[in-house]
């Protein structure tokens, strides 16, 4: 008789749908802390410091052009493609450090969990323009801010073959891997998905140091991390990443990376008609992404 009772009052109670992410996240404990945060930010800013630091001492360090520009064009480039040459073997090596003393800490302090996704789905190509779309559109609506923004004149990555290598091949990889795969992941497990993505733009922001580049790198982050969660998939954000860098390398190597999208279309009311295209696609595209990755099903 009680076990007749029993399944009656299950039938009549209702069912409760949990979120897999929010059930996760409940019994994961309290890593990472704040603490563990900054800790991540030092291993990423200081692993740079160090290979850039042991460079120069062995007398291999990225050389600086504005010293030379005004002087001897021929000079100028000669020092550009060194710089090319030369932060092609820095750069990686600093990044790889960076991630190995960040998959040791992570493994340290919480043992277990996934540092990045792939799966077929990150080459679906629609996603992958639909972000590229996204991309171009912000650079557009943000380009009024960053003019009040100074020129700090870094450099960059230099130029020629082992430049653009860098710029499409290097970067992508290791900046996806280190903040969409094992930051975004690991604060995922704690903290969900929307602070998840919001903090590892953060990260890509912090690792750009340069204001008006930082600012665009955290809007950047943004679609990254977004496109990698509808995704599942860092190939989509590794792809989406290295085509963002190699138009702006071509605008680089074509003279025009100087030029404002202001002088690009001319200014007046064909730029503001561009300027609140690009702003309704943001708008369009940024719901479109919500609703399909943050609004719990």
């Amino acid at each position: 008789m009680a076990e007749e009772v029993f399944d009656e009052q299950m039938i009549d109670e209702p069912v409760q749908m949990l979120d897999p992410e929010d059930l996760h996240r409940k019994s994961h404990g309290d890593f990472p802390a704040f603490g563990d945060l900054v800790v991540m930010v030092l291993i990423i800013l200081g692993s740079q410091l160090v290979v850039a630091l042991v460079s120069s001492l062995l007398g291999v360090g990225v050389p600086q052009s504005q010293v030379i520009e005004s002087v001897d064009l021929d000079s100028y480039m000669g020092v550009e493609i060194t710089r090319g040459e030369r932060f092609a073997v820095i750069y990686p090596l600093s990044m790889a450090l960076a991630f190995g003393l960040l998959l040791l800490y992570v493994r340290k302090r919480d043992g277990k969990g996934v540092v990045a996704r792939f799966s077929r789905n990150g080459f679906n190509p629609n996603i992958i323009l639909s972000g590229l779309i996204w991309l171009v559109a912000s650079q557009i609506l943000l380009e009024p801010l960053l003019e009040l923004l100074p020129d700090t004149g870094n450099g960059g990555t230099g130029r020629g073959f082992w430049a653009l290598m860098t710029a499409v091949l290097f970067a992508p990889f290791f900046e996806e891997l280190i903040c969409r795969g094992v930051i975004l992941e690991t604060l995922r497990r704690r903290w969900g998905k929307r602070v998840s993505v919001v903090m590892s733009a953060l990260f890509f922001a912090i690792i750009h140091l340069q204001p008006a580049t930082a600012i665009t790198a955290l809007v950047a982050g943004l679609i990254f991390g977004t496109v990698y969660l509808r995704t599942q998939s860092l190939f989509s954000t590794i792809i989406l990443h290295s085509l963002n860098n190699a138009i702006a390398f071509a605008l680089i190597a074509f003279g025009l990376d100087e030029m404002s999208f202001g002088e690009l279309f001319g200014g007046g009311v064909r730029y503001w008609g561009v300027y609140a295209v690009s702003a309704f696609v943001c708008l369009a595209i940024g719901v479109e992404s919500y609703r399909k990755v943050y609004r719990k099903q």
